[in-house]
Order: structure tokens, then C-alpha cells, then sequence
């Protein structure tokens, strides 16, 4: 049977992976790649968040397809919020399909984003970042009580990265090394044929310490990093050989975040956004509203019949995609810098059944400013604790090096490699 492994991290930049290299912190890694491996950039999912850049991995299709276009989205026809989970996913992700065309048989899945709450696989599934119940992160359920005795922990608590961020980073540490502990275990204990091993610590890290990124606490950090990819690589090629698949992968990059950049606000001096402070969250979106923002820099046109409050017909679209765009790339910071690099529109971005629910833009801002749907804020411009910020154009995906890449591939793509190689004769 062939065999394939598939290491997934969570937030890895381009040129972090590089300089790391160079520094000589992932020396492991480095001895992989000098085996017959190659570093790629690879680009993100638009918007470039952890939910859908994964499930774009998983089912190697695009957003209008898998259905998923953030971490919130609005019930249709209504300004009301929902979670998309697993359960919303409307594409079958890689190894059912090769599980039901009988190419394999068992998988190992741990701590991949939007999995939760766990669904039916054969082997073993434990869903990753949002799971609220950990009863409800792991199938089939008999591997609950063993997890749970073996010290498993889904993610770290966030909140405490504000009030004791030594003692955040530690907790960073031990989750890391309780996660390498046990994903060796389960390689090694169960049968398996894909196995995809998520790391989501290093995210974390940039979110909360990316301004200390040439300092001892990342180089120590991605040390442990080089140690728990080389462990499990080592152990796979061991057992499987030259011919089995090795890959590594992030979901997006990451970079400095200087300020976050608050739309809505800007919407709402512009015109296009009528807020009503009467009403919570989206359900403030007022008549007369032209546009709406959500997170990272998505844009809705308030359409008459796709919103209770719509004003927008559709025989005025052209002239208000021109003005939205028009405006947005007019922001400026106090200095006079533009924030929006790119504007792109839904059509040239998705293709699928589902475009509809997609946004109508979505905003590439320019390194350092963060863009954010917040509707309770009162200036544009804000600053939170975070220190790191996503970026859609510098992930990264380490493949053999007898794999034809372009220099344009996404994070769709390494889910064909895989199907490509269970599926050749």
C-alpha cells in the first residue's frame, strides 16, 4: 500500500521558513530538503484565514465550492451571524473520496482546523481549532478516554496571552511537545495510510510574539519545530521508504502587524455604510447601506433582494462596484500610505455553486495593516495586542522535487498531489 504523511504549519511565512534555514534552527528540516525535497511559496485562500485556506486544502477546491468564506458568515437572506463548522463543508474532503473509490483504507487526521465537530472516518479523526467540546473533537469515540489519559490538549488558552505572556509561551512549549509526543505514538500504534498532522502552536506564536522574530524565543521555539517534523519524517521513511509522500504545508503567511484598520468605520464616513447603534453585531446594517465589511476584508453589496435592509438594484451594480472601489482605494493612514494593495472581485476569485453567498470583494491590504468587520468600533484605525497578522501571498509547501510546481499554485493544490499519487498505477 502507498503511504503518505502531511505536516501542516499553521501560519509558516515564506521568508520566516527561509531565514530559519539559514540560521540554522531547522537543521532537520534542511537535511530533508537536501534529500530530494523542495521549498515552494504557495499562495493562501482569499480571504487568507486558517477555516478556509484548510478546508480549500482539504477538498482541493475553491470557497465557492466548499462553501466556506470565514470563520462567520450571515445566514442567508438575513444580517444574522452563524459559525460555519464541519458540518457546512459541501465538498468531500481528499481521503473520502480515495476512501470510497477502495484506493485507501484508514487515515490518521489530527488537529486540522474546521474539523470539528469530528466526522466519520476510518482510523481516526481529531478535529482541530474551534472545538468547544472535546467529546465532540474525536471519532470514532472510543479514542476519547485514551486521548484524554494520554494528555492530549486541542489548543492552548488565548486569553492568557494578555495578562502573562511568559507564561503563554510556555504553555506554547508544552503543548507543542505534547502534541509531538502523541502524534508519534498514534503513527507508530495505529494503521493508516494518509496521515495529516497539523501544528497550530507556531500560529499562536506569530499572533502574540511576531515582533520577536529574530530573537531567541522564535529561534528556540521553531528548534522544537525542526525537532517534531524531523521525528515524524523519520519515523515514516523508516518504515515506508523513498516511495512513500512526504509533505509539508501552511495555510497562509504571516508579517508584522502595525495597526488594525477598522472598515466599517471608513465605510460609514464614506457614505456606504448606515449603522443603526440601536441593534447587535450585523443586524445594525441600516437602510441606505451600500456596503458592508466582515473579516479579513471581505465586502458585501447590500443587495434589495438578498438583505432585509437591501438598497442596492441590480441595475446600478457597475456604478457601485466603481464607487466601493474607488473609495477603499482611497484609505490612507496619517502618513499618506494607501492601505488596500488589491481589490479583487468575486467573479475572478471564485468559481462554484455556491458564489452567491461569496463576498463581493475581497481586500488585500499592504503589509502591516489588518483588516477588520468590527462594527462597534468608533475609529478606523486601532491597535490590539496581537503583533502578527495573515497574509494571503507567502505560505509555503515543501514537495518532492520531481513534482512540476509554478510559481502560482495555492493552497488547493497539494490535496491533487496526493489524489495523484494514491491514484497512479
Amino acid at each position: 500500500m502507498k503511504k503518505a504523511l502531511i505536516i501542516g504549519i499553521d501560519g509558516m511565512p515564506f521568508e520566516l521558513l527561509n531565514g530559519l534555514l539559514e540560521k540554522g534552527c531547522m537543521n532537520g528540516l534542511k537535511k530533508i530538503l537536501n534529500s530530494g525535497y523542495m521549498l515552494h511559496p504557495m499562495h493562501a485562500s482569499l480571504p487568507d484565514i486558517s477555516s478556509v485556506s484548510w478546508t480549500s486544502f482539504m477538498t482541493g477546491v475553491n470557497p465557492a465550492e466548499h462553501g466556506i468564506f470565514g470563520f462567520t458568515q450571515l445566514v442567508p437572506k438575513t444580517y444574522e451571524l452563524y459559525f460555519p463548522n464541519s458540518k457546512s463543508i459541501k465538498s468531500p474532503v481528499f481521503w473520502q473520496s480515495l476512501r470510497e473509490k477502495n484506493i485507501i483504507h484508514r487515515t490518521l487526521i489530527l488537529n486540522i482546523p474546521n474539523t470539528y465537530p469530528a466526522f466519520p472516518v476510518d482510523g481516526l479523526l481529531v478535529s482541530g481549532f474551534v472545538a468547544i467540546d472535546f467529546d465532540k473533537a474525536v471519532y470514532p469515540v472510543q479514542y476519547i478516554r485514551p486521548l484524554k489519559d494520554m494528555g492530549y490538549i486541542i489548543d492552548v488558552d488565548l486569553t492568557k496571552a494578555k495578562e502573562d505572556r511568559e507564561g503563554f509561551y510556555k504553555d506554547l512549549i508544552e503543548s507543542l511537545e505534547i502534541r509531538e509526543r502523541i502524534s508519534k505514538r498514534l503513527m507508530i500504534e495505529e494503521e493508516w495510510d494518509i496521515a495529516v498532522i497539523c501544528i497550530t502552536e507556531t500560529d499562536r506564536l506569530h499572533h502574540f510574539f511576531f515582533n520577536e522574530k529574530d530573537t531567541p524565543i522564535f529561534d528556540n521555539f521553531y528548534k522544537k519545530i525542526d525537532g517534531f517534523i524531523s521525528e515524524l519524517y523519520n519515523i515514516f521513511h523508516e518504515r515506508y521508504g523513498d516511495d512513500a509522500l512526504f509533505l509539508v504545508l501552511s495555510d497562509h503567511g504571516f508579517d508584522k502587524l502595525n495597526v488594525e484598520v477598522n472598515l466599517n468605520v471608513y465605510l460609514q464616513e464614506s457614505g456606504i455604510l448606515k449603522i443603526d447603534k440601536t441593534r447587535e453585531f450585523y443586524d445594525r446594517i441600516d437602510r441606505g447601506t451600500i456596503a458592508f465589511a466582515m473579516d479579513p476584508g471581505r465586502i458585501y453589496i447590500n443587495y434589495e433582494d438578498k438583505y432585509p435592509r437591501g438598497s442596492v438594484k441590480k441595475d446600478e451594480v457597475e456604478r457601485i462596484k466603481k464607487a466601493i472601489k474607488e473609495a477603499l482605494l482611497s484609505l490612507k493612514d496619517s502618513n499618506g500610505t494607501q492601505v488596500i494593495k488589491h481589490i479583487f472581485e468575486k467573479e475572478k476569485l471564485y468559481k462554484g455553486r455556491f458564489i452567491d453567498d461569496a463576498p463581493d470583494f475581497v481586500c488585500i491590504s499592504n503589509r502591516g495593516y489588518d483588516l477588520k468587520g468590527n462594527l462597534r468600533k468608533e475609529t478606523i484605525f486601532t491597535k490590539d495586542v496581537f503583533q502578527g497578522m495573515h497574509t494571503w501571498d507567502n505560505a509555503v509547501l515543501i514537495a518532492p522535487d520531481n513534482i512540476k510546481i509554478n510559481e502560482e499554485i495555492n493552497i488547493e493544490f497539494p490535496s491533487r498531489i496526493i489524489t495523484d499519487y494514491f491514484e497512479r498505477r
